[in-house]
């Protein structure tokens, strides 16, 4: 459980930092750049959504995060999962499609953003604060492993709240994109498998080696064991420090405020030391 928990914080990180990126140099060269509380929101929804393709895992931060409500949830995927792998597999796939099947496929991914723009454009608002809500409540849960808090549903629910005020139009200004920043966690989540020693299906159905279910991954030389010391001790830590700097950098006056403070505490430290 323990390495099923560090690899929830590596989605996590993975998502925001993609997030991150997306929001602030793809959107700005389109010609359509976020302001700081969109390019946050994207972040934390794209962070959250990186934790989803691991509901068809019973002690997955997903699954546990909602209680009865996540594990439900769960336990629709899991049954589904394994019928797709039945009814699509070819000779030579092996294995259940319980765990990293249907979930941790491109084709889903795009299925559920896709999915939540349908959604949104049919029904609007309830669809996007429900939306918002799971992804901010999942992206809390994941990243409070490494900055430990008190992680609640209800902040989740305050910061869904606040995209209202962050955002230009409100919630409704997420609409354009917010099953964009979906697509892109999930997928994300299944590049970040495929780097581990069992891979991901993530190009399911398209036959590979006489497979649809082919476990995509790098050379397995330089595949890590997930929560291994790969994992913590560098990947971990490399991602939250990506993560960092892009804020930094694509967050609209996020350097201008780190700038601001460095100069304040230089100035009170200098204060002090004038004082001795």
């Amino acid at each position: 459980m323990v390495g099923r928990k560090v690899l929830g914080v590596s989605h996590a990180l993975s998502g925001a930092a993609l997030g991150l990126g997306v929001a602030g140099f793809a959107a700005g060269w389109s010609g359509a750049p976020l302001d700081a509380g969109g390019v946050l929101t994207f972040a934390a929804v794209c962070a959250g959504a990186a934790l989803l393709p691991d509901l068809d895992h019973p002690s997955s931060m997903a699954t546990a995060r909602f209680s009865w409500a996540s594990v439900v949830a769960g336990r629709a995927v899991r049954p589904l999962s394994a019928l797709v792998y039945r009814l699509t597999r070819a000779p030579r796939d092996t294995g259940r499609g319980t765990h990293r099947g249907l979930t941790h496929t491109a084709l889903f991914a795009v299925g559920v953003g896709a999915a939540i723009n349908a959604a949104s454009a049919a029904w609007g608002a309830p669809v996007l604060l429900g939306t918002l809500f799971v992804c901010i409540a999942l992206a809390i849960k994941g990243l409070d492993a490494i900055v430990p808090g008190p992680p609640s549903l209800l902040i989740a629910a305050g910061l869904t709240y606040a995209v209202g005020a962050w955002m230009p139009g409100g919630v409704d200004g997420t609409a354009g994109w917010l099953g964009t920043a979906v697509t892109l966690g999930m997928l994300v989540h299944s590049v970040g498998d495929a780097v581990t020693e069992s891979g991901a299906p993530l190009l399911w159905p398209l036959p590979i080696r006489r497979r649809r279910w082919y476990p995509v991954g790098g050379p397995r030389p330089l595949r890590m064991r997930t929560g291994g010391r790969v994992e913590t001790m560098l990947v971990a830590p490399a991602l939250a420090l990506a993560v960092f700097l892009l804020v930094l950098l694509v967050v609209p006056g996020a350097g201008d405020l780190a700038l601001d403070l460095r100069d304040r505490v230089g100035d009170l430290l200098a204060a002090r030391s004038g004082d001795g």
